[in-house]
């Protein structure tokens, strides 16, 4: 891939993904067509999934680097932080990611971000099922963020007090 054909993908992504913000009633399909230039960068739309796969995995890394450095007495805290703040921050990416979390394209890399989730928590990389013990710990963080007031929801309403909700309105 050339740097201007890189710099073409990042900049499409970067409009579907502001799209996606604001229109969560889009299919991948109908989001990567919206956009200019959309479908030349991602002629497929498993090419553009991988590009979210990685774009949330990157946030992900990211965060978890920031929790461990804060020090967590509980290991299991650490990856549910950082995987409730990426989804905090890319809610569309994720959002996205679970509707399209039977491609079977993207097997492969859902479950080495359950391993690394496990393995950030303490679990050995020898341990039999890794996949299992990231999806336990997954499923802990997406609990955590349904409870966490003015979460925003896979479908793009808010929830929370008063105040988060004139706060997402004024956003918008």
């Amino acid at each position: 891939m050339t740097w201007d054909a890189y710099n073409r993908r990042k900049e499409a992504l970067r409009a579907m993904l502001a799209v996606a913000d604001t229109r969560r009633d889009l299919t991948l399909t109908d989001l990567i067509d919206s956009v200019e230039g959309g479908r030349q960068a991602f002629p497929a739309d498993t090419d553009a999934l991988f590009e979210l796969q990685m774009t949330w995995f990157q946030r992900l890394s990211g965060h978890m680097d920031r929790v461990l450095d804060n020090a967590q007495t509980d290991p299991e805290l650490v990856p549910v932080t950082a995987w409730v703040r990426t989804a905090a921050d890319l809610p569309a990416v994720r959002s996205l990611l679970d509707a399209h979390r039977d491609e079977p394209a993207l097997r492969k890399a859902f479950a080495k971000e359950l391993a690394y989730l496990a393995t950030s928590a303490g679990t050995p990389t020898y341990h039999l099922d890794l996949t299992a013990q990231g999806r336990r710990i997954q499923d802990s963080a997406r609990q955590t963020l349904r409870a966490t007031p003015g979460a925003v929801e896979p479908d793009g309403t808010h929830r929370g007090g008063l105040i988060a909700r004139l706060r997402s309105a004024i956003a918008a």
